[in-house]
């Protein structure tokens, strides 16, 4: 790589993998010198002055040696220091009085953009970019009826129809969104969106968390409902003069909408009701993959029960762990999104790329690579 090309790329890159890793420049410059022994005679150290100058760019390292000793300080690899930026990134959209700190949003921000690169590029070595064929922004949306009016005209133009989303992931990648996924505590975050090159881009958390704890448990329903919160962020033109505690509300009417129409509701629950049975939740829960919780919180908003009705139904909750627990039960494994890799070994397995790329797309180790491509190329040899 030409000089002028790692001074644009390696500063910036360098910087983001140190907070990846969540360590200071001091502490890179102790994690090389403790590597001093894989080169002898060849190393001479870095100070953290030095490194305070490469990711500023007024320095750039003199030797490989450095640069492959800060790749593996950093558990990195070597390229993702010098890679091109090739993708337009926008504004993620964090929830108004999230619990994360500053320093956990910027790490998933840099994480999402370093994965959503990778995916675009492999995306365009197969000529297998998609666009997404779905915006609302031409429509102001007011309120939560708007909300639902744009998820069933999606729905529609997605060819849904009226019953449940078996795969929401697949669907929505199938139709261009880009579906990354991060690391985090449960409870502090659930998932953000934004754009990559115009498309809308949702980062869900891939930490399925603690299944005894309802607040610390990422389940198949709550996943869901994310998936398509973030979405309605992305698609809607929301109005400026909503406030940000209602603007969340329509998007999770919106969410809401698209795991279980209106119309489809009305004719599983009736359109008036005293209350509903448990068992009914549950069992529309398992088809639709909507918790029941949301169920109950739609058939409020749509008048099925009284708002009294659900009142109570909260308050029940809070003073019942029994049935609180029943109630946040899950009734499915989470789904996880499994476009991208595929795109990567399907690339390896018609040989547009070598094996140390799949491994710096994939961030895993050659070996690892290599053994999760003999087995599938062998349980497709002996299907």
């Amino acid at each position: 790589m030409k000089k002028e090309e790692l001074m644009s790329n390696f500063p910036i890159r360098l910087q983001n993998a140190r907070k990846i890793r969540g360590i200071s420049q001091s502490e890179l410059a102790s994690k090389m010198s403790e590597l001093e022994s894989l080169w002898p005679l060849m190393y001479k150290g870095v100070s953290s002055t030095a490194i305070e100058k490469y990711e500023k760019g007024i320095m750039t390292p003199d030797s490989d040696i450095i640069m492959v000793t800060i790749a593996e300080a950093l558990n990195t690899n070597l390229s993702n220091l010098t890679r091109p930026f090739t993708v337009t990134i926008g504004k993620f959209d964090f929830r108004k009085k999230s619990k994360l700190g500053k320093k956990a949003e910027e790490k998933i921000k840099i994480v999402a953009r370093q994965r959503i690169e990778k995916y675009v590029e492999i995306e365009r070595l197969l000529g297998e970019e998609i666009g997404c064929d779905a915006s609302f922004k031409d429509k102001v949306v007011r309120n939560r009826d708007d909300a639902r009016k744009l998820a069933a005209e999606l729905r529609e133009k997605w060819s849904l129809g009226l019953g449940p989303i078996a795969n929401p992931i697949n669907v929505l990648e199938a139709h261009g969104v880009k579906v990354i996924e991060v690391d985090e505590d449960p409870e502090l975050f659930d998932g953000t969106s934004s754009t990559v090159d115009g498309i809308p881009m949702v980062v869900l958390n891939s930490n399925e968390g603690d299944p005894s704890n309802p607040k610390h448990h990422n389940t198949y329903e709550r996943r869901n409902l994310t998936l398509f919160h973030e979405l309605g962020h992305q698609l809607m033109n929301i109005s400026a003069d909503i406030p940000d505690k209602e603007k969340e509300n329509i998007c999770n009417a919106f969410a809401n909408e698209m795991l279980i129409p209106s119309t489809t509701f009305l004719n599983i629950f009736g359109n008036k009701r005293n209350r509903i049975a448990l068992f009914e939740l549950k069992d529309v829960q398992r088809e639709f993959g909507i918790s029941a919780r949301a169920l109950v919180y739609k058939a409020a908003q749509l008048g099925v029960i009284s708002e009294s009705s659900h009142k109570y139904f909260c308050i029940s909750l809070n003073k019942n762990k029994e049935l609180r627990d029943e109630i946040d039960r899950t009734m499915m494994l989470p789904q996880h999104s499994s476009r991208f890799e595929r795109l990567v070994y399907r690339a390896l397995a018609t040989d547009v790329i070598t094996v140390s790329k799949a491994s710096e797309l994939l961030d895993q180790s050659v070996s690892d690579v290599l053994n999760n491509y003999r087995l599938n190329t062998a349980n497709e040899s002996n299907s």
